[in-house]
């Protein structure tokens, strides 16, 4: 008699990491640099530290460097040239040396609100959150206005769990110049740490639209979208990313699962496969795909998946009862077992893994094993009639025709049309010699499915 297997899917969701970005600043953006007497400082240190500040926008850091202690060399005194230099130290990761640097700038020039928001920035850098908030503060109260300043501020809080007044100094960055990418970029990040993606979303767009070349803006207001479950807004937006930015995985990973769960399963698989060619060790991504492949009847593919999957992660529970399924549908019923199993040693009180294991069992003409599955899943899923419809098969392949005969009045109890229950009762009726409440179960059985008939030497 045929076992009905429970089917198990899932899908572990991939967010991305939304990341604080900081700019630290040169004396050329913002307030004014207060300037020394330009009397006092000699011409060719005011042409070296402008032929510095030339490289440093280029992100030629090392002739940048070059170019300001040159200047330093000719006027130690220059507050825009340690300024600046301590600008382009941070931008190669030297933030202990910065700090040196914005600290004698700051002996020099103690009201510029530029020096002290870098020295924020590479206090930030450096994981000094305290530090950095003290030094944002600063050039706040020099300069108010100053929205750079209130998105370092924002990012050093968040950094510190403190959220809500992130969003505040946010906020206050974004009011002060709505065209700051990164104040917009973090106050979407900050409300997304929040569950508010419906929120973040306006945020991320504007970032995203004033800088299309960003791959993180990009990818942030697509993660959102999909957070808030906007699916197709979503899919938009990460074919647009993969379109711009076909190396990114993450983008892939994510176009396809939303693929998966919108069932367009052989555009998910293509978008699925290209993530894993890019990036092999995604176990999740891996199993996704297996049911993508499942979901199109492309068994054997989907089992290569899940072992893919598993190779990465041996005893993910979810990829374990995904093979389970797969392993059942082509009948190879003692490796869907094996798989049950060693998901069960992951979660032993799973009823997903319990069903499978049961329907495998029984597949298996396991019966024994079977019986015991059943009464270790009944009471964890009680209400299932086709937990109930396969004890009784189990009982009814042991002989045991009145269990049998028990379970099958409980599966239609639990659903009243479920035909097979009331064919496999009459089966079991019929072996305990109750001819006429067999027939009327057959009869029952016939009326629901027309496709059940009384066994031969019955009428119909």
């Amino acid at each position: 008699m045929k076992s009905t297997l429970l089917r198990y899917a899932t899908f572990l969701t991939l967010l991305f990491t939304l990341q604080i970005s900081i700019p630290i600043l040169s004396s050329a953006r913002g307030p004014e640099t207060q300037k020394p007497n330009q009397q006092a400082v000699p011409n060719e240190a005011v042409k070296l530290n402008r032929q510095g500040l030339d490289h440093l926008s280029e992100k030629q850091y090392d002739e940048a460097i070059r170019l300001f202690r040159e200047a330093l060399n000719i006027q130690p005194d220059f507050p825009d040239a340690l300024n600046n230099l301590g600008k382009a130290l941070d931008s190669v990761g030297k933030d202990d040396e910065a700090i040196r640097d914005f600290d004698k700038a700051l002996k020099l020039a103690p009201e510029n609100a530029i020096i002290h928001c870098n020295k924020g920035a590479a206090l930030f850098h450096e994981k000094k959150f305290e530090e950095s908030i003290v030094s944002y503060r600063k050039a706040i109260d020099i300069q108010d206005g100053y929205a750079e300043a209130h998105n370092g501020l924002g990012a050093a809080l968040f950094s510190l769990g403190r959220t809500s007044e992130a969003i505040s100094a946010f906020q206050r960055g974004v009011q002060l110049d709505p065209k700051n990418t990164d104040a917009q970029n973090n106050l979407g990040t900050a409300l997304m740490s929040q569950h508010k993606a419906e929120e973040a979303i306006p945020f991320f767009r504007k970032a995203y639209k004033l800088r299309p070349d960003s791959v993180e803006f990009l990818q942030n207001y697509a993660s959102a979208l999909e957070e808030a479950g906007r699916k197709e807004e979503a899919i938009a937006a990460y074919v647009i990313l993969v379109t711009k930015h076909p190396s990114q995985a993450s983008a892939w990973a994510h176009l396809g699962h939303l693929l998966y769960i919108s069932k367009r399963y052989d555009k998910a698989s293509v978008a699925l496969k290209k993530s894993l060619t890019l990036k092999r060790d995604q176990p999740e991504v891996a199993l996704t795909l297996g049911l993508a492949q499942y979901e199109q009847g492309k068994t054997s593919e989907a089992i290569r998946s899940f072992e893919q999957s598993l190779a990465l992660k041996p005893n993910d529970f979810h990829a374990l009862c995904s093979l389970g399924v797969a392993y059942y549908s082509k009948k190879e019923y003692l490796k869907a077992e094996a798989s049950y199993e060693k998901a069960l040693a992951q979660k032993p009180n799973s009823p997903e893994a319990l069903a499978g294991l049961g329907a495998s069992q029984l597949a298996s003409d396991k019966s024994d094993e079977a019986i015991a599955t059943y009464q270790k899943l009944i009471p964890l899923n009680p209400n299932n009639p086709e937990i109930r419809l396969n004890s009784g098969t189990a009982f009814f392949n042991k002989g045991k025709f009145q269990d049998a005969a028990e379970s099958y009045r409980e599966a239609i109890r639990l659903k009243p049309d479920l035909a097979r229950a009331h064919y496999n009762l009459g089966m079991a009726l019929l072996r305990l010699n109750d001819t006429k409440s067999a027939q009327a179960e057959f009869e029952q059985a016939h009326r629901l499915d027309s496709s059940l008939n009384p066994p031969a030497g019955l009428p119909r």
